[in-house]
């Protein structure tokens, strides 16, 4: 008893000179036991996940590019067990669809969790590939591209209101628009109407209504910066119990609960929606879709598909009012559309979907858009499987958290061009249809193989037809270019994009 009274005196006397060694043998174990330790990388990442944490809080996960040339490296380490590949080709074998690489539990912080403190799995979130397999049957139709120009209709309606408002609002007063906001806007209640049949309201109020777009946007952060402290997210969300009951249920899930009452208590089977689809499927698939399901497929729908368009839908309009040149090509194919309708009376319908496809420099703009400003900001993370692999000549071991950041490889100058930090749609049509074909192969934008995103479809039926209906209605001049920021954690998100808008005449368009 002696001695162990000695002990807890010294124990209490030192805690803090103990703790301060603890921490300091934990930090240096991670440093140089790894078998990573010979990957180059900021010295402070191979300590502790803590530095990619506030690498993202600070906004700069997107540039990773820059740390991989500095450090003349196509692997880099950016956390004591993860690591950064910049090889494009590294893309097949990581997320091939044969892939064996799980998803990392950053994803789990983009699930929901029920008031006791269960996940509800979604196609993002889940780290198991069978049930990943299994949440994607019965919903696969209803995201195919086949089925969603069926959506046309709903996007047209939604366009017809963004044309609307914006000349009640901006050009018949000539005030700035913060073109940034109404762009998110006209994402989110496209989705809305896709999903729902019913717009948010977001574009007949002028404004983030409920504060969804603010909500949205903190939950991407939190996911940039604490999925990469999963720990961290699983106490705050999962095992604090005052924090999970407390803790408000989201704007999006509470307004996509009263569509879902709303539609139960007035079905009509006829709509092309997704809920009508969703609810379908979990007739069809009741083993599979729960009630808490199906309202996640709405929920994520909502959530996923505003953001992550309206991040293309700025890159392409700001690159298109930077370059001169791109944009008077793009506006001749807008121009030679519009000629080739039959009856005047046709001038006025919204661009359709074949018509966006047949504008071959346009189509190259969007992919060049989507290479060059990606919409996720960081290494989409797997996990090394059982008995490691051999990337860019070095072994990596099983458990190693490893990815790809779209910013990266989209900006590999042996694939892409020694300018391949510079937006240029032409790299899509000059090049030799092998090389056109690889570049389209290895885009990474949405992700890659089974898991790639499930939504895609989606984006560019909105990117492929709004667009061409913006810039045939509006004449459009940025206010001033340095408002333009960039703001980097889970998603690389634009603002500022502040411009004047004039009325084009149809004249203009049919000119000769």
């Amino acid at each position: 008893m002696a001695l162990l009274g000695q002990i807890i005196q010294i124990v209490r006397a030192y805690f803090w000179q103990f703790l301060l060694v603890s921490l300091i043998v934990r930090l240096l174990r991670n440093r140089y036991k790894s078998s990573l330790r010979d990957i180059p990388g900021p010295f402070l990442a191979s300590l502790s996940d803590v530095w990619m944490a506030v690498h993202c809080w600070i906004g700069n996960p997107h540039e990773d590019y820059l740390l991989h040339r500095k450090y003349n490296s196509p692997l880099l380490r950016i956390g004591p067990a993860k690591v950064a590949v910049a090889d494009p080709e590294a893309i097949r074998v990581i997320y091939g669809h044969k892939t064996i690489f799980k998803k990392s539990r950053l994803h789990i912080t983009q699930s929901q969790v029920t008031k006791d403190g269960m996940f509800v799995e979604n196609l993002a979130s889940t780290m198991d590939e069978e049930k990943h397999a299994l949440l994607r049957r019965p919903v696969a139709h209803a995201y195919a591209m086949s089925t969603l120009v069926e959506f046309e209709p709903l996007v047209d309606s939604t366009s017809k209101t963004f044309v609307r408002e914006i000349e009640n609002r901006f050009v018949n007063t000539r005030e700035e628009c913060p073109l940034a906001k109404w762009l998110q806007m006209y994402a989110f209640d496209v989705i809305g109407e896709l999903t729902f049949s019913k717009r948010i309201g977001f574009l007949e109020q002028g404004e983030d209504v409920d504060n969804m777009m603010h909500h949205t946007a903190r939950m991407m952060d939190y996911t940039g910066v604490i999925g990469n402290l999963p720990e961290i997210d699983e106490y705050f969300r999962i095992r604090n119990p005052v924090r999970r009951w407390l803790q408000p249920e989201g704007d999006i899930l509470s307004w996509t609960r009263k569509q879902i009452q709303e539609h139960t208590a007035y079905p009509d089977a006829s709509c092309p929606d997704f809920l009508t689809r969703f609810i379908q499927a979990r007739e069809k698939f009741p083993e599979l879709l729960s009630e808490e399901q199906t309202e996640d497929y709405a929920n994520t729908n909502v959530a996923g598909g505003s953001d992550t368009t309206s991040i293309v839908l700025r890159s392409l309009v700001h690159q298109l009012l930077l370059h001169p040149a791109i944009y008077d090509r793009f506006l001749d194919e807008v121009k030679t559309v519009l000629r080739a309708r039959s009856q005047l009376e046709d001038l006025d319908r919204p661009i359709t979907w074949a018509e966006g496809l047949s504008m071959t420099y346009y189509q190259a703009c969007i992919k060049e858009a989507l290479r060059f400003h990606p919409a996720t900001a960081q290494i989409l993370p797997r996990i090394v499987p059982d008995g490691g692999v051999e990337l860019c000549g070095k072994f990596i071991p099983e458990g190693t958290i490893i990815g790809c950041n779209a910013w990266t490889v989209h900006r590999d100058r042996e694939l892409y061009g020694s300018d391949a930090d510079i937006f240029r749609p032409e790299r899509w049509i000059d090049s030799s249809s092998e090389l056109i074909q690889r570049m389209e192969n290895l885009s990474f934008t949405f992700g890659y193989g089974s898991r790639g995103c499930v939504g895609r479809n989606i984006a560019m039926l909105e990117i492929t037809k709004f667009i061409p209906e913006l810039f045939r209605r509006f004449e459009i001049s940025l206010v001033d270019p340095n408002r333009y920021k960039l703001h980097a954690a889970w998603l690389v998100v634009q603002s500022g994009l502040d411009v004047k808008i004039k009325r084009r005449a149809l004249e203009s368009l049919l000119a000769q």
